[in-house]
């Protein structure tokens, strides 16, 4: 009778054991702690001028309106940049998404437009195939 309880207790005991380790915890490999996402999301309203002007253009064809109003949503950027006096009245759509530390870089046919938010400021520059321009915005 004495060896049965004995069969008992040696085993809980064991099991009792095992949980008391002074070891810490660590945390399963992929279950690092999340990032906080981080949301560029809003209207950014500022200036852009012209920089450049190629080689035989005339300034009045780069001509755009110099208050520039930047849509952000789901962190993806769109500006229009309209030139109504450059022939055929041109107006580029630059849309493109920004990456988590606020950088963008979106590539159209005839021109880049790129930079970075810092907070609630946007700046950058716009390199178009014959005009160049820089831009600073802040949200709104």
């Amino acid at each position: 009778m004495r060896s049965a309880g004995i069969r008992l207790i040696v085993p809980a005991a064991i099991l009792a054991l095992a949980g008391c380790t002074s070891d810490p915890k660590t945390q399963p490999i992929g279950a690092a702690a999340a990032t906080p996402a981080v949301s560029w999301d809003g209207t950014y309203r500022g200036v852009v001028q012209i920089t450049a002007v190629g080689s035989g253009i005339q300034r009045q064809w780069c001509e755009t309106d110099p208050a520039m109003v930047v849509q952000v949503t789901g962190n993806a950027l769109t500006y229009r940049m309209p030139h109504p006096n450059a022939p055929d009245n041109p107006t580029p759509v630059y849309s493109g998404s920004i990456t988590r530390d606020g950088a963008f870089n979106i590539q159209l046919i005839s021109g880049v437009m790129s930079g970075r938010i810092v907070g609630n400021h946007m700046s950058g520059a716009i390199s178009g195939s014959v005009c160049t321009y820089s831009f600073s915005t802040d949200r709104s």
